[in-house]
């Protein structure tokens, strides 16, 4: 007679339908689960304020996950009609805009005072009774071994502290930002910024374990806690599902096809980028016919308007979002893989989610990045790519030239992969890892 499976309560807020990266970390969990002894129960949103959406993902939900979605008074919706902004509209990256540009309405200084005082730890607390109530009965009639909150937003820890103080469940819970994040309005008042901090704290004292994607966001987690965490924390990066690139059409093109997916913010300063490309496209004819410049995701329409402006515009094509299946698509049929790391001390230490789907499309990373960098380390220990500092004009037109020649010859560029590298970050091992740690609390 087979073991009974342990069960676990996943809490996300980000869920199929829900598009993006925030989605990807759970759902590749999902798949792995089952052989591993583990049934996941799901907790999360009926009518979530998505930035994107993405129906393809509904089909990658294992079909035995039970699923449970409570309402949840989402105040974004009238953020967007207060302050004139597009429905829709993905919320950090046009407060970030407006943080950066320094240009703040009366109505965006309302709209911050707000969030400010009232969305603690974020804006999602409105979910809190809903899926506390829920989660207990779930809890119950699931008979669940463990609780997983996976944040952000911050919310579902909170949701997460609460069911293990009810009920004494053994609860996990996994950081994929940290718990303030640089992609958010800063709390200037004193008040709210002693509660969330005061939130925080009490997420990182009493969960059982708490799991990391990168060690940059568990230290930039110690420096705004003043907590040293030295036990119960591991280290479970992102990563890609090797079965998501089988069988994929790879569109054969003559073109020298620069791809950059996800989102670009107005403070990635691509300057030094653009002048490299015009450089070579100014004195290198064969490069102006082969260019082919594509953007799939989020562009803020500063930094867009930067790219129109360039004399190679004419070889730019800015495409959206797609779904899931045809980014990967778009990855694997493109020539070169753009990736851009903000040299700061958030932008070095917490490599994007997108880069180890790079990866696993395998194919040749152009890194602007500091080469300090966790994003860079990864790379460098993957061998899948080239890093250049993002200031460095000269050498990315340098390398950018060499690429080009080098594709020109065969219409192909190939790189020398770390086979055993990149297989830590297939999603299968990495699950083995998350629940080696679940199973740890049971035991």
């Amino acid at each position: 007679m087979p073991a009974l499976k342990k069960k676990v309560l996943i809490i996300t807020y980000y869920f199929p339908p829900s598009g993006g990266a925030g989605v990807q970390r759970t759902l590749r969990f999902l798949n792995n689960l089952s052989q591993l002894g583990w049934e996941s129960v799901i907790l999360t949103v009926r009518n979530g304020d998505y930035p994107t959406i993405d129906n393809s993902l509904i089909k990658k939900v294992p079909p035995q996950t039970s699923i449970y979605r409570t309402f949840i008074p989402e105040p974004y919706s009238l953020y967007r009609k207060f302050t004139g902004r597009k429905i829709g509209e993905a919320i950090d990256l046009s407060t970030l805009s407006i943080d950066e540009q320094g240009t703040v309405s009366l109505k965006e200084k309302i709209a911050i005072f707000l969030r400010t005082w009232l969305f603690i730890p974020d804006a999602r607390i409105g979910w809190f009774p809903f899926a506390f109530f829920k989660g207990l009965r779930v809890i119950r009639k699931e008979k669940i071994d463990l609780v997983f909150s996976t944040g952000p937003p911050n919310t579902v820890h909170i949701i997460a502290g609460a069911l293990k103080f009810v009920t004494g469940k053994k609860w996990v819970a996994d950081f994929r930002d940290p718990w303030f994040k640089y992609l958010v309005p800063k709390r200037n008042s004193i008040i709210p910024l002693k509660i969330d901090s005061a939130l925080n704290k009490l997420v990182l004292n009493h969960a059982d374990s708490l799991t990391w994607v990168c060690e940059g966001i568990k230290k930039e987690t110690e420096k705004t806690s003043g907590i040293k965490i030295q036990t119960k924390n591991f280290i479970i990066t992102n990563g890609f599902n090797e079965l998501d690139f089988e069988n994929l059409p790879s569109n054969s093109s003559n073109k020298f096809i620069l791809t950059y997916v996800g989102s670009l913010f107005v403070r990635y300063d691509l300057t030094c980028f653009i002048r490299a490309i015009e450089n070579i496209y100014s004195k290198h004819t064969n490069f102006r016919e082969d260019l082919e410049m594509v953007f799939y995701g989020t562009v803020d329409s500063d930094v867009e308007m930067k790219f129109r402006n360039s004399e190679f515009h004419q070889n730019i094509r800015f495409m959206g979002y797609q779904n899931h299946k045809q980014t990967l698509t778009n990855m694997v049929s493109s020539t070169l893989l753009l990736l851009y790391i903000i040299d700061s001390p958030q932008g070095k230490n917490i490599p994007t989610s997108k880069l180890f789907e790079y990866i696993g499309a395998k194919r040749p990373i152009l890194a602007l990045a500091p080469q300090d960098s966790e994003a860079a380390r990864i790379i460098n220990k993957t061998k899948s790519g080239i890093i250049i500092q993002p200031d460095d004009s000269i050498t990315i037109e340098k390398e950018v030239l060499f690429l080009y020649q080098q594709w020109s010859r065969s219409k192909q560029l190939v790189l020398d992969y770390d086979t055993n590298a990149i297989k830590q970050f297939e999603i299968k091992n990495l699950t083995k890892r998350m629940v080696d740690v679940w199973d740890a609390n049971l035991d």
